[in-house]
């Protein structure tokens, strides 16, 4: 049976992927203790190590081993972004287990600047070194079935050639991948600076008590519960209701350069979500008809990240969004793997010297 080994394991998104995939799952290593504890309680054997501080040959060789390094000082999000010592030292400690496991194959998963570090350059000259055929590409997970707009930089290494990516598939919207779950979502309100920023278009479309109230001298419409009617119809009454999720805090509030407060983004129900990152401070609200306005769950969370509903979150919101926000699509790993690894289940695969 193909067999995966993880670093950075985090809550083992890849390796829910990986078992979708077909693939056996024989450890993990992850310095987080809590979020550790979230992947075997999820029948992952992640252990709580520091990479500096375990020995490669202390691990069984996998056919398949993953790597998703820590990327905050990658991040365009960080102001003065610069690579660190730590940031190199991580690269170099997956280096070293490549060169000591030698598996049949090599998947790694960052932000798409990674590409032009020190790090990155030190495990692709390893990768090279060691007779890989190595394919580096920037990928949209909205292309491979999961329901958010998530671009990073995706390795693919082998022995043998590389196959191409999977065909890309339609998009699927965020309505739809939570569709079920919206009954259950709890009721909220948009902040004050999150209508101010909403598009005239989107106001309009709402259902909403003519008058509203006023605070710090913007009109806040009245939202109107889904089971009430509403008091004023708007003049567009009749139009395909407009779904949009506005993402507040880091996203929706600091300053452009001149200074003007950056709107909310939003995106309608046919459309992914935005990425899911591992900040979540509870202002990813949805609009729905009739003045509904829902909050999102890490479960909701979850979804757009082709997480599973039998993979068992934790109780606390915070370590919940880190976990979901951290993690390689599910889906989107099962994809990539599959088509991979795809000659180890005909026979066609074995290890062989790659030619350049």
């Amino acid at each position: 049976m193909i067999t995966i080994g993880t670093l950075f394991s985090g809550g083992e998104g890849v390796g829910v992927g990986a078992r979708a995939a077909g693939l056996r799952h024989v450890w993990g290593v992850e310095i987080d203790d809590d979020i550790a504890q979230v992947a075997r309680d999820n029948g992952f054997d992640v252990r709580t190590a520091n990479i500096h501080a375990v020995d490669p040959a202390d691990y069984e060789p996998p056919t398949v081993l993953h790597a998703s390094p820590p990327c905050p000082n990658y991040s365009v999000a960080k102001q003065g972004r610069r690579e660190t010592n730590s940031d190199i030292a991580l690269a170099s400690a997956v280096a070293q287990f490549i060169r000591v496991l030698q598996p049949q194959y090599f998947t790694l998963e960052n932000v798409y600047l990674y590409r032009k570090s020190e790090s990155w350059d030190a495990i692709y000259r390893t990768l090279k070194f060691c007779g890989y055929h190595v394919d580096m590409q920037h990928i949209n997970a909205a292309n491979f079935g999961v329901p958010q707009t998530r671009k990073r930089m995706v390795v693919r290494a082998s022995f043998n050639p590389v196959p191409p990516l999977p065909e890309p598939e339609p998009w699927i919207g965020w309505y739809e991948a939570i569709e079920d779950l919206i009954p259950t979502l709890p009721e909220s309100q948009f902040a004050p600076w999150q209508l101010k920023g909403m598009p005239a278009e989107l106001l309009e479309s709402m259902l909403v008590d003519s008058a509203g109230w006023v605070k710090d001298g913007v009109r806040i419409p009245v939202m109107r519960p889904a089971d009430q009617p509403a008091n004023t119809i708007v003049a567009n009454h009749g139009r395909r209701p407009m779904r949009a999720f506005l993402v507040g805090g880091q996203y929706g509030r600091p300053a452009n350069n001149d200074g003007a407060p950056r709107p909310p983004q939003m995106r309608e129900q046919d459309k992914p979500s935005f990425t899911v990152t591992a900040v979540n401070k509870g202002d990813w609200k949805a609009w729905l008809e009739r003045g509904r306005v829902v909050q999102m769950t890490p479960r909701a969370l979850a979804r757009f990240q082709s997480f599973p509903d039998s993979y068992a979150l934790p109780g606390t919101k915070t370590l919940a969004c880190r976990i979901v926000g951290m993690a390689v699509p599910p889906l989107l790993h099962q994809k990539l793997v599959s088509q991979l690894t795809k000659g180890e289940y005909d026979g066609s695969s074995g290890k062989s010297k790659a030619q350049y």
